[in-house]
């Protein structure tokens, strides 16, 4: 059986009964149950409802932001799967735009030891968790060419980026090269309040009015950040209304007024 559990499980609130039916699930997918043909063609087989609802709770904030100008901004990418996520949303609801570009920021290198707002509170993320791999970023962008070449207007170039590297850094270059920039939409999923912090005040000024700020860990107890950065960046200082999602409670979507 392929174990699917991970240092990071502490973040699950599955019980051991439905993380052993998932890696079941997982084994059948493996399985020569189907062709890989068939398979790539019924994904909802086993697909999870946990990871189907959080796909469609983006889906839907996507959509709020359709009759708004700006790119979008993925902190903490990851693997990618918003990054992707984005330009097929793009092909789905407004499928004639390709001046949407969507930016992937990430170090690519997991956490590292620091202090203070540098340092994640728990012992289960530690130096390297998270970390993809030496070169992901490359891989990433060739997931992201794939995707755009089925895609409607596959002809036209969008400009999506994967951006490595440490976010104090790769942000202002991304914003100095790009002087008129603006944001419709960011994602946070970074945890730790230095970064998140940076990323939200030096974002802020470019985001339109009408656009999303999205936090995926906004009020985890142990991972402190994203909650800090709202209480002590946004919440006397920039005019908004902010809501849960009603389909992935633990995203928590704020609208620039």
């Amino acid at each position: 059986m392929t174990e699917l559990r991970s240092k990071t499980s502490v973040i699950t609130q599955s019980e051991d009964s439905q993380l052993d039916a998932r890696n079941t699930l997982w084994d059948l997918f493996h399985s020569p149950v189907m062709s890989d043909s068939e398979k790539e063609r019924n994904p909802g087989l086993f697909l999870r409802s946990a990871n189907l609802a959080r796909i469609l709770a983006l889906a839907e904030i996507y959509q709020e932001i359709v009759q708004i100008p700006g790119s979008i901004a993925d902190f903490g990418t990851w693997r990618g799967q918003n990054f992707i996520l984005c330009e097929n949303f793009r092909a789905i609801f407004e499928p004639f735009n390709k001046q949407r570009r969507v930016y992937a920021f990430d170090t690519f290198e997991g956490y590292r030891s620091g202090e203070g707002e540098s340092q994640v509170g728990h012992q289960d993320f530690k130096d390297g968790t998270y970390s993809t791999g030496a070169e992901y970023d490359s891989v990433l962008a060739r997931i992201m060419s794939i995707h755009e070449s089925i895609n409607v207007l596959h002809n036209v170039s969008s400009g999506h980026q994967v951006v490595k590297g440490d976010i104090l850094k790769t942000l202002p270059e991304v914003m100095e090269a790009q002087k008129n920039l603006c944001f419709s939409l960011a994602f946070f999923d970074m945890n730790l309040e230095g970064p998140t912090s940076f990323a939200v005040e030096t974002i802020l000024p470019r985001m339109v009015p009408g656009s999303r700020l999205v936090f995926f860990q906004m009020q985890r107890d142990f991972l402190p950040g994203e909650g800090a950065t709202y209480i002590n960046h946004i919440l006397h200082k920039r005019p908004h209304t902010i809501r849960r999602s009603t389909i992935y409670p633990s995203v928590t979507v704020i609208e620039i007024s």
